[in-house]
């Protein structure tokens, strides 16, 4: 089965997404992005979940334990412009090893 991504955020974020060729997206504001992303959650045709960061770190720690404990779909927190960060690609990387239960980087 092919899988699919998604992106779930604000109006910058999915918009950039959607210029680049994702068909698949979805824009939300801070109150309604919880609901927006447990649903997505539950669809299993999306693999990879790519969201807004600073939306992600307000949601309830009982989805964030949830998501930490679950391999599939992989969700992954991108920063907004004004935010970015160094280590971002090495958090990617230990998303995709955990949802492959391996480094794809080692050979």
């Amino acid at each position: 089965m092919k899988s699919k991504i998604i992106v779930i955020g604000d109006t910058p974020l999915v918009t950039g997404f959607g210029l680049a060729g994702l068909e698949d997206t979805l824009i939300v504001n801070d109150s309604g992005f919880q609901i927006a992303l447990e649903s997505t959650i539950e669809k299993k045709e999306y693999g990879i979940i790519v969201v807004n960061e600073k939306m992600f770190s307000q949601i309830d720690w009982r989805l964030k334990k949830k998501l930490d404990s679950i391999a599939y779909p992989v969700v992954i927190p991108i920063q907004d412009i004004k935010n970015q960060a160094s280590n971002e690609g090495e958090e990617i990387k230990n998303l995709i090893k955990r949802a492959l239960g391996f480094d794809i980087s080692k050979k």
